[in-house]
């Protein structure tokens, strides 16, 4: 069975050195997001960890995308930059064979931060890991 910190970091070794983690302008981290960070950073966290034969996890990648100031609407969702991470986020997470783990996304959504100028996108990832003992 893998604990949350090891799925984690199965998740941030995909997710690292790839075009997605290059194209951000912020961290690729799965501990917290720095404190008052306005940079666009990727965030992987777990949501739950089944034991059993076949582990099942949910885990949240989100990727921070600041928005643009637009002199009429003030602060609006910056829609081009999110379109392109959403693609990019789906090229490299849509599916994954890591030989004794896999993972898919489930769900890709858009949501606005509150309290602050930011949207992010939420790539809901199922993980699974076979642990069968032969």
């Amino acid at each position: 069975m893998k604990s949350d910190e090891d799925i984690s970091i199965d998740v941030f070794l995909v997710i690292k050195g790839s075009v997605l983690e290059a194209s951000v302008s912020g961290v690729l981290t799965y501990d917290e997001r720095p404190k008052e960070s306005d940079l666009e950073d990727i965030i992987i966290s777990i949501l739950d960890n089944n034991a059993g034969q076949i582990q099942e996890a949910f885990v949240n990648v989100n990727i921070y995308v600041p928005d643009v100031w637009r002199d009429s609407r003030g602060y609006v969702k910056n829609k081009q930059r999110v379109m392109e991470l959403c693609d990019m986020a789906i090229d490299i997470l849509e599916v994954y064979n890591g030989g004794d783990f896999r993972f898919e996304i489930v769900k890709q959504r858009v949501h606005k931060v509150n309290g602050k100028n930011e949207h992010f996108i939420n790539n809901k990832l199922l993980y699974r890991q076979n642990n069968e003992i032969v």
